[in-house]
């Protein structure tokens, strides 16, 4: 089953989208994330390195809800791109002699079940999307991007 566009379109739609007006992308990212609140985390993705047996740096996330997944993209650091729709991540990705697949993000699974009741978006001096925290009916947070660097998504 296709469950969207692949996660390299995805990133190219976005990046095209940054760099063209990277504020209205925030404007529209803010607008999209309150369509969310209420929904249900299925599922936590990230990309796995076969070869290297580990997490790639810098992964794309995914947040699987029950009607449309959340995907936080790195743009030009420190900054990000949300994508919120349908990342097809049933099909194996390869990229730069890499065997990449998407896998649970495990550090995060404890998600799975709650319910996003905010997003809260943080943005730059200019505006620009630097991270985004979803908040969850627990009290429990999971944080993408954000002003601390950080390679990969984290339960806070």
């Amino acid at each position: 089953m296709n469950r969207g566009v692949g996660a390299a379109t995805a990133f190219a739609r976005l990046y095209h989208q940054w760099f063209d007006d990277p504020l209205a992308l925030a404007d529209e990212s803010a607008r999209q994330a309150h369509a969310v609140v209420g929904e249900q985390v299925t599922d936590v993705l990230a990309l796995w390195d076969e070869r290297a047996r580990s997490w790639l740096p810098g992964t794309p996330t995914v947040l699987r809800l029950e009607a449309c997944d959340l995907a936080a993209f790195a743009m030009r650091a420190p900054h990000i791109a949300l994508l919120f729709g349908a990342v097809d991540t049933a099909a194996p990705t390869a990229a730069l002699g890499c065997a990449l697949r998407w896998e649970r993000f495990r550090p995060c699974s404890y998600a799975i079940g709650r319910t996003v009741v905010d997003i809260e978006l943080e943005t730059d001096e200019r505006g620009l999307l630097v991270g985004a925290q979803v908040a969850l009916d627990d009290g429990g947070r999971i944080a993408l991007g954000g002003r601390a660097v950080r390679a990969l998504p984290c339960a806070v």
